[in-house]
């Protein structure tokens, strides 16, 4: 299941990713605001879906805020959550098959459906290369707290 959140800044994405993943017929719940002028604090909107992305390896999330990086941060924050900020498409390939990121970040603010779609086509397209070594050096970032 892929998850959305998106906050008041970040609505002009998400609803750029509701079209891209009705068009593919992927499953999809929007966990953010529902319409153009809600608002959700982030602090509301990204513990569950950090939670719902941690029930299976199968889950995975994007998020959007106006930066992107408010959404990066916050999520970064949960354990078992791997976020990237994917300003385009090569980030998003390479967060996926390198890093085994399950969380992709948009930005809100200056979206284009270009833009969104073509980073979506990375994200979706690419799966982790394997590389557990890199996967233990960045799980073993959380005893370092």
């Amino acid at each position: 299941m892929i998850y959305l959140a998106g906050d008041m800044h970040g609505w002009d994405a998400i609803v750029l990713v509701m079209q891209y993943l009705d068009a593919h017929h992927v499953p999809y719940e929007n966990l953010g605001v529902k319409s153009a002028g809600e608002d959700m604090p982030l602090q509301n909107m990204l513990p569950p879906v950090a939670a719902k992305v941690r029930e299976s390896t199968e889950h995975s999330a994007v998020v959007s805020c106006g930066t992107g990086v408010g959404v990066e941060v916050g999520i970064n924050k949960f354990s078992g959550i791997r976020a990237v900020l994917a300003t385009n498409a090569q980030v998003a390939a390479w967060a996926k098959e390198k890093d085994m990121c399950n969380v992709l970040c948009l930005v809100g603010w200056q979206t284009s459906k270009e833009s969104v779609y073509t980073i979506l086509d990375a994200w979706f397209g690419s799966v982790y290369d394997g590389n557990l070594k890199r996967l233990d050096m960045i799980k073993a970032f959380d005893a370092w707290h």
